[in-house]
């Protein structure tokens, strides 16, 4: 098992992202219901972090980052092995993907 750790950048983007749901669009079972599905899916992080895929950037990136989507919103996380750790680095919202 690895222990899941949220870095403060992504405690204080998940925080945001919260009060945005519940407070600007008035929704706050929908921001319940967020919460909840993102920390099942971080708890599962603890099981199996390497079942996501390595995000590729176009920007050098100096260690393997790896995501996975949660609602409308992407999860950025690190894996160390030696530790038995997994870091979730960064939250963000899935850009709108445009037709062909």
């Amino acid at each position: 098992m690895y222990e899941v750790v949220y870095l403060p950048t992504a405690r204080r983007q998940l925080e945001a992202i919260v009060d945005y749901i519940a407070v600007e669009l008035s929704a706050p079972d929908a921001a319940l219901d967020f919460i909840e599905a993102l920390d099942a899916a971080a708890r599962s992080l603890s099981e199996m972090p390497y079942r996501h895929p390595i995000y590729h950037s176009r920007f050098a990136i100096p260690e393997e980052i790896r995501w996975m989507p949660v609602k409308r919103y992407n999860l950025f996380y690190r894996i160390y092995e030696e530790e038995k750790r997994v870091e979730i680095r960064r939250i963000h919202h899935q850009l709108k993907q445009t037709g062909a």
